[in-house]
């Protein structure tokens, strides 16, 4: 499923020395929980630098509108995974995964969306592909146990590849939000290991980003799940926990993002600016 260029990276990493890492999933002295309240893995790698918004919602209570930006991201990740149930399902034909979109286009009402078209059409070839190789297992939103790395009880990564997590994301790579999901990574890995005893040293991140003319690039990113991500993912996992569990208010951040839901919320910047 994943493209030959990226094996080939993580092979070089490994020529190289691989990955160490102290900190893994097994070593509970290391990674059990330290506050009550256990985050899900994207409050821990949220869009808010000082992570007022698990404040907001944990805290007080306060339910934001999903904007624009944040709904239409969704969908793209739905019209990417979906190929992937699909073949996960037994649907290994073009007729079927064609079917498969027009259900999946009324259901979310985008029927005219050319751009979630050629997601869905990427996805598919690359689901198809990871039949024709049959080397590694692709799982699709596995759940996994995550209270044993300080997590909430099930963690969802969109993919599990043999038993390298790979998220789907189309924030941009240079902004905080994309660049941040690289803790994701450093959880799911955490979690895997906590159940399987097997390391896991890598991880992968997939930026679906739009071409002109309304057609899909995909832009792959390895990530070493190394011991100072690891280290930062436990700090941010501890942060977002003591946030909810002291009830701090950790303040708005300097830049929030204009697509940030709790725009206008008890002392965020206002919608507009």
């Amino acid at each position: 499923m994943l493209p030959r260029r990226v094996w080939d990276f993580i092979r070089s990493l490994g020529a190289e020395g691989g990955v160490y890492a102290e900190v893994r999933g097994w070593r509970f002295e290391y990674v059990s929980p330290r506050y009550r309240y256990r985050p899900s893995p994207s409050e821990v790698a949220g869009f808010c630098p000082t992570r007022r918004d698990v404040y907001l919602r944990r805290v007080r209570r306060l339910q934001a509108p999903r904007g624009p930006g944040a709904a239409y991201g969704q969908l793209v990740h739905e019209f990417f995974l979906e190929p992937f149930r699909l073949v996960d399902r037994g649907v290994v034909d073009v007729e079927g995964l064609a079917a498969g979109l027009r259900r999946l286009q009324r259901r979310l009402g985008v029927g005219g969306d050319r751009f979630l078209r050629r997601v869905y059409s990427v996805a598919s070839s690359l689901a198809l592909q990871g039949v024709v190789d049959a080397e590694l297992p692709v799982r699709v939103e596995p759940e996994l146990p995550g209270a044993p790395v300080g997590l909430s009880d099930v963690v969802r990564p969109d993919l599990l590849v043999g038993f390298l997590p790979v998220e789907v994301t189309s924030a941009s790579p240079q902004a905080y939000y994309g660049a941040s999901k690289e803790l994701q990574l450093a959880g799911y890995a955490l979690a895997v290991e906590a159940l399987t005893g097997l390391p896991v040293d890598y991880g992968v991140l997939l930026y679906v980003r739009r071409r002109e003319g309304g057609g899909a690039r995909l832009e792959w990113r390895v990530v070493p799940v190394d011991d100072p991500l690891r280290r930062r993912f436990l700090r941010a996992r501890d942060e977002a926990a003591m946030i909810v569990d002291d009830g701090v208010d950790p303040g708005a951040a300097g830049e929030c993002p204009a697509w940030c839901p709790f725009r206008g919320a008890e002392g965020c910047p206002p919608r507009g600016r």
